[in-house]
């Protein structure tokens, strides 16, 4: 074993990890490639990442393959603190052995778990969409039912086919069991909190970024996938309407706030502690993704105040940028990723893009159309705001912990 297996192992790892963009995959590599003195050339895909060394003994290329995703952030933590060994002068044999103990190792939480995780996740998100306990209520039922399909269904064939299989049966069950909620709502509003886990706003904003960072094929590609899936969940929910002769509950009626305003703010912990179990974060995480998220809300809902939502998108998403990326520089602190991932939920909220599409498809342009307007601003807003946050918060990460 020597220093380019160390470096194969940290690609392989950091592309399953890179479902919100390749930068910190690339990052991770050289640093590696580094510590060893190594010159490593590379050439990533959000699918795959071609490895070349040229120097001694012999000329080394290998092409590492790997589904990106965000599902095991215990690896993605596990994967920061080898590499922080390696840079401290860990032999290569030893960090072989971490890195395979690492990419095997059982999901942090059994399955009913990340089941109850997925839940959660929709029961605390659901006050920002509908501030009513019957939403709450709701998501958390259908939440769970989702939770039972994304989990049953990772890692095989059909986890593709989740966004659209999960999107007609939570439709089909809010347009019937729940019906009295539907009419009052729509349906979109109804479902969207259980339809968040594979809502793809994240991967298209994380796909805008890596366009605005210079990845062009991994931005390109990344982005035609964020719409497919898009694709999916809209076709899902409108033939589940279709099917049970509910198209009219297609247009979303947004009623007003029926909750404290200490609801939602309590709807994020509990978002939080979903997004733990869900994705399989370390119990530690918790306590960095509060404060984050919640943080990012308030920020975001003041701003939008002052200055409008745009604006405030923009200073909510530098800020968390340039949290995640000051506190990524400690040793000990949870990567960048993890930290940025909360309030990346957060300024993202709402699934415009689904609840956009599927008005216009019920007969509601008025609401359609206002929906994807806003989509169309959030995506590439979302991800200049965090780059800005990154790009501006560099130098005092660089004089802090040189």
């Amino acid at each position: 074993m020597d220093g380019f297996d160390v470096v194969v192992r940290v690609a392989g790892l950091g592309l399953a990890a890179s479902g919100e963009g390749v930068g910190m995959l690339e990052q991770y590599v050289a640093r590696t490639a580094a510590a060893y003195d190594l010159e490593v050339g590379m050439v990533v895909l959000p699918e795959q990442i071609v490895l070349d060394s040229p120097g001694a003994p012999a000329p080394r290329t290998t092409v590492v393959k790997a589904a990106p995703g965000i599902f095991r952030l215990d690896q993605v933590a596990a994967l920061k603190r080898a590499l922080v060994e390696v840079e401290s002068g860990l032999p290569a044999d030893v960090a072989c052995r971490r890195l395979d103990e690492n990419a095997v190792q059982a999901p942090r939480w059994p399955w009913w778990g990340r089941v109850v995780g997925v839940g959660l996740f929709a029961a605390g998100f659901a006050p920002s969409v509908v501030a009513s306990w019957g939403e709450v209520a709701a998501s958390a039922l259908l939440g769970l039912l989702m939770g039972l399909l994304v989990v049953s269904t990772g890692g095989t064939k059909l986890e593709g086919l989740v966004p659209f299989v999960g999107a007609f049966v939570v439709t089909v069950l809010g347009v019937t069991v729940l019906s009295d909620m539907a009419t009052t709502t729509g349906v979109t509003l109804l479902v969207i909190p259980a339809l968040f886990i594979t809502v793809p706003g994240d991967t298209l904003s994380a796909a805008a970024g890596e366009l605005l960072s210079g990845h062009l094929t991994a931005g390109v590609i990344r982005l035609m996938l964020g719409l497919f899936i898009l694709g999916l969940i809209v076709i899902g929910i409108v033939a589940a309407a279709d099917v049970t002769g509910n198209l009219s509950a297609l247009s979303e009626t947004l009623p007003p706030p029926d909750l404290p305003y200490v609801v939602p703010l309590a709807g994020w912990v509990v978002f939080s502690a979903g997004l733990v179990l869900a994705f399989n974060a370390e119990p530690a995480t918790f306590l960095w993704l509060v404060p984050s998220v919640i943080a990012t809300f308030l920020l975001q809902e003041g701003a939008t105040v002052v200055v409008g939502p745009v604006l405030g998108t923009l200073v909510a998403g530098a800020a968390l940028g340039a949290f995640a990326n000051l506190l990524d520089a400690g040793p000990r602190r949870p990567p960048r990723l993890i930290l940025v991932l909360g309030g990346f939920f957060v300024l993202t909220v709402g699934g415009l893009g689904v609840r956009g599409a599927t008005a216009l498809l019920g007969g509601d342009p008025v609401s359609g159309l206002h929906d994807l307007v806003d989509f169309g601003l959030q995506v590439p807003t979302v991800a200049l705001a965090l780059a800005l946050g990154v790009f501006l918060s560099d130098p005092l990460r660089h004089r802090f912990h040189r």
